[in-house]
């Protein structure tokens, strides 16, 4: 089962043009969903702010597997969808059993994503010196 919890930056309270915030969706299954969390993803999509990302969503999924077993591995991933670019993914599972793992799992994730978008920022500022010469 599914709960949805949509989650708005914190950039997008204010009212500066530049701080439009990137809406957030976030999914949990086979767990209970905590305000916690939701203040973690809201802290962690901060750091999304700085990339020029017009139009942009943001899926998380937070799974817990082995639910039937108690053992508590938690499974997060991530989708950045960016309209005429690629899909942008990342996963991260934590298997230590604690609440802990949850939180660990979703900055592993937040850091591949944002590696991700680096890379694109390199690739795309390469292009442009390139065509300037």
């Amino acid at each position: 089962m599914h709960t949805i919890k949509p989650v708005q930056s914190t950039a997008s309270y204010f009212n500066h043009p530049s701080c439009t915030g990137i809406p957030v969706t976030v999914r949990f299954r086979h767990m209970h969903g905590s305000q916690h969390m939701l203040t973690v993803v809201d802290q962690l999509m901060e750091k999304l702010d700085k990339y020029a990302l017009s139009n942009a969503h943001v899926t998380v999924v937070v799974t817990k597997t082995r639910h039937h077993e108690g053992k508590g591995a938690f499974e997060v991933k991530i989708r950045l969808s960016v309209p005429g670019e690629p899909l942008y993914v990342a996963r991260s599972r934590e298997t230590l059993g604690a609440h802990d793992g949850v939180y660990h799992a979703l900055a592993d994730c937040f850091e591949r994503i944002e590696r991700q978008l680096v890379k694109r920022h390199g690739h795309r500022l390469a292009r442009r010196t390139a065509q300037a010469r």
